[in-house]
């Protein structure tokens, strides 16, 4: 079985690599099929006349630029992109290997590009808050990026939308990194790469009435039109859904054969939305949550991300036809949120059969026992404000003794164990994902469940979970819920560690 990243010694990993120039060949890549997008030179490394001379060579090159994309037949939207497609191509890194990294910005606004997942230093993670290289518009940014353990991550933007559904991740700035084990037995025959996403977005009101931006503006400025928010504030539907950038019947389907062991890597880019998908007639078995080898795979009938969330799983191809690997959200699922999976020598129209329902826990594939680590312990609480005069949805994560004011930075000790309490005290689901580090769940809803390493959990409404989190990189860390929504209306703070 492939290697997927792992903690060190057991612990929740979040690296000490130094930066370091790097000169060398470009990266190899293995053959993969179905991927999110195809890797070539011509991809993802810069033309020679990018770089100074004397400049040590670049592996990777992102460029920002408008895409006008065909989503179905017919149906194209206009988005901003990475390497002219959507999702950007995949992104496949050796394991342990400095990488050179440049980001071209041709759009007409400044960008944050965040390496989800990644231990770096906080100058080269793509946030405002972190005090990160933005990249200027019409302007570029280089830099290497430190050796990462095996597993799958995530690039995306992460710059702050609010009233803008073109901007941050409801763009379609995004992409499946993968990071190649040193060695790889492969125990399945071939991999395919999975990448959701929601298409034009739109507020709605309680009532469900979809309004422009103009219409929001209105809103905003003219204090008599306060009735018409509804008292639920505002929300975000999309007209399309897709996977690896098509609706479902509008791209080409993925073949296999009968025996295969198929590993699928998934990752919800959405922006606001959580994703359950089956394939009717075949189970997956988990191997790896975000990257990181889970202590007990077990098989599935549903997949189940929040946003930001991936999984690494195998199917045995051993029910012959032709089906739909989709949602299991009739709603998602018809606004495209699926793929055709064809048999060889299968032949008619698609089939989906939603599988029994069954509870989906992160403790499925933990061990059933508390963690050794993390006896000092923090809690913060999840709260929803109330409505906001323009009438969005208000957030904080409230540390103790933060009850009447913002969100404030909270200081964790370089090496250190701490036991992070997240409370959700709200009736909405939160993808809350920890940047340049990954914890160890520790509990899940009060029961014990070691050996879980993330950096992204969904905290259930009215739940809480615990995370084991050792800090190794030195200066501030975003912890902060993945739905842009919430995000943009203050679900986060931020951590600085110190010696």
């Amino acid at each position: 079985m492939a290697r997927f990243m792992k903690s060190k010694s057991g612990e929740p990993w979040c690296g000490d690599a130094t930066l370091a120039a790097h000169s060398g060949t470009a990266i190899s890549r293995r053959r993969f099929l179905l991927s999110a997008a195809p890797v070539a030179a011509a991809g993802l490394l810069c033309p020679s006349s990018i770089a100074p001379a004397s400049a040590t060579p670049l592996d990777v090159c992102l460029r920002i630029s408008p895409l006008d994309s065909e989503i179905a037949s017919g149906h194209t939207v206009r988005t901003m992109a990475y390497n002219g497609s959507v999702p950007g191509p995949l992104i496949r890194l050796a394991e342990g290997r400095p990488i050179e990294m440049e980001i071209q910005n041709e759009s007409d606004v400044e960008e944050y590009v965040h390496w989800h997942g990644f231990s770096l230093d906080a100058r080269f993670d793509g946030t405002e808050e972190e005090g990160s290289l933005p990249v200027p518009a019409h302007g570029r940014v280089r830099y290497t990026l430190p050796p990462q353990s095996s597993g799958s991550y995530y690039v995306h933007s992460h710059s702050m939308a609010h009233h803008n559904l073109t901007a941050g991740t409801y763009s379609g700035q995004f992409a499946f990194v993968y990071v190649e084990p040193r060695q790889d037995a492969g125990s399945y025959d071939r991999e395919i790469f999975l990448t959701s996403h929601e298409w034009e977005p739109r507020f709605v009101n309680m009532t469900k009435e979809a309004l422009s931006a103009e219409e929001m503006l209105h809103l905003r400025v003219d204090a008599e039109a306060e009735n018409e928010m509804g008292e639920g504030g505002w929300d975000v539907q999309y007209r399309f859904a897709s996977l690896n950038g098509k609706a479902l019947g509008h791209g080409e389907p993925i073949q296999v054969r009968q025996g295969e062991r198929v590993l699928f890597h998934f990752l919800n880019a959405s922006a606001t939305e959580s994703l359950q998908l089956a394939l009717p007639g075949h189970q997956f078995l988990v191997q790896a949550l975000d990257g990181n080898r889970v202590p007990s795979p077990a098989h599935v009938s549903t997949v189940e991300m929040g946003v930001g969330e991936r999984i690494d799983a195998i199917v045995e191809m051993r029910s012959p036809g032709v089906w739909v690997l989709g949602s299991m959200d009739d709603e998602a699922r018809g606004r495209g949120l699926g793929i055709v999976v064809e048999y060889a020598g299968a032949h008619g129209e698609p089939v989906w059969s939603a599988p029994a329902a069954e509870a989906w826990s992160y403790g499925l594939f933990g061990k059933d026992k508390e963690s050794e680590y993390g006896q000092e312990q923090l809690q913060f609480r999840i709260t929803r404000l109330p409505l906001g005069e323009d009438g969005f949805e208000r957030w904080a994560l409230r540390g103790e003794g933060q009850d009447n004011r913002d969100s404030l930075t909270t200081v964790l000790n370089q090496g250190k164990h701490y036991r992070l309490r997240i409370a959700n005290e709200s009736g909405e689901f939160h993808p809350m994902h920890l940047h340049r580090c990954s914890f160890e769940l520790a509990r899940l809803h009060g029961i014990p469940s070691a050996g879980i390493v993330k950096d992204t959990v969904v905290v259930s409404p009215y739940e809480a979970v615990d995370l084991i989190v050792r800090p190794e990189r030195l200066g501030p860390a975003l912890f902060h819920c993945h739905n842009q929504m919430h995000m943009d209306c203050g679900l986060k703070t931020l951590f600085r560690i110190e010696r």
